[in-house]
């Protein structure tokens, strides 16, 4: 995705379940970006969880985006700490006033505008796990955030199911001033709770027997959604071939476009340096987890280049190894 000049890209980065990395992997890739000169905050919007900080290096006593939000502070910047990593700033998620995992509607858009004008030219924003309504609102700040995800079938079936509702909430959403047309969608998902699940095309069906134009603007809207998945925790290059059943059945399900971003390999590094809270990076910086790292900044670098196959992808992982 292209960013308009003079704004932040927003690299939301979101997970089907706890336990598959998450964290780790957005505090190295703020690192990893932070060192190739890149201007980087990392944001911790695991608002109601916050603990970014930890994989950072950096102690829980600083005010956040709760404090932001509650005590309706005027400038989000001004909470912004430095790292200890030139070029990367830190933006606490709870800080000092906790309990905040749900916000509106209104402060969700105060916060966007404020993220848009922090001095930074990467966002990298840690999301909660799982498919609260929240999390799900604050993915869609970006057409193209990552979802990571380990190999393990429960993990890889939450992401699936993260992204699902997240279309359905979008639908719902988008359809939220036309009253007969939202309830006849909530009819539609209470009937298919007892059999199939809905795919996309059929929500469009449905929705152009009621509304045509809105069908239309529905489905040109979500389309341009096209998440990116980080596979963590691998034992071999080969793993990834999981991705292509991925990219299928999104497609088929959701019409939604979607492309393996890269391949983190099962390293002892990352476990050792999260029980002696070090900054994994900084202890670790040639692994190889740190190897598939480096490869990933190199894509979000090249914005512009396209998506490499699944083959380009499975060779460059062997030598990651």
């Amino acid at each position: 995705m292209v960013t308009p000049p003079g704004r932040p890209r927003i690299i939301p980065i979101a997970s089907g379940k706890g336990g598959v990395g998450k964290s780790i992997f957005a505090a190295s890739l703020a690192i990893s970006l932070a060192r190739r000169g890149e201007t980087t905050v990392a944001v911790d919007l695991d608002l109601g969880g916050s603990n970014l900080h930890t994989y950072l290096g950096m102690p829980n006593t600083n005010p956040g985006v709760g404090d932001f939000l509650k005590r309706r502070l005027t400038n989000l910047s001004d909470l912004v700490v430095p790292t200890p990593v030139d070029n990367l700033g830190f933006l606490p998620g709870d800080g000092k006033t906790p309990f905040m995992a749900n916000i509106s509607t209104r402060q969700r858009l105060q916060l966007l505008d404020e993220l848009l004008r922090l001095k930074a030219r990467y966002i990298i924003i840690d999301l909660g796990a799982g498919s609260a309504i929240n999390t799900m609102n604050l993915f869609g700040l970006a057409l193209d955030g990552i979802v990571i995800t380990t190999l393990d079938t429960p993990a890889l079936m939450n992401a699936l199911v993260f992204l699902r509702n997240f279309t359905f909430a979008n639908i719902l959403s988008l359809a939220s001033e036309r009253a007969p047309t939202r309830k006849m969608l909530l009819d539609a998902y209470r009937r298919s709770a007892d059999g199939a699940n809905l795919t996309a095309e059929e929500i469009y069906g449905l929705l152009a027997a009621h509304d045509p134009l809105l069908a239309r603007q529905i489905r040109q809207r979500l389309e341009r959604f096209t998440p990116r998945f980080v596979y963590n925790m691998a034992d071999q290059p080969e793993d990834l071939r999981v991705a292509g059943r991925i990219q299928g059945t999104l497609k088929q399900n959701l019409s939604m476009n979607s492309s393996p971003l890269g391949l983190l390999f099962h390293d002892p590094a990352v476990r050792k340096s999260v029980r002696q809270n070090k900054v994994f990076l900084r202890e670790q910086p040639d692994t190889p987890y740190a190897r598939g790292l480096r490869a990933i900044t190199d894509r979000l670098l090249k914005a512009a280049a396209p998506s490499p196959s699944l083959e380009t992808l499975i060779g460059e992982a062997r030598r990651h190894a």
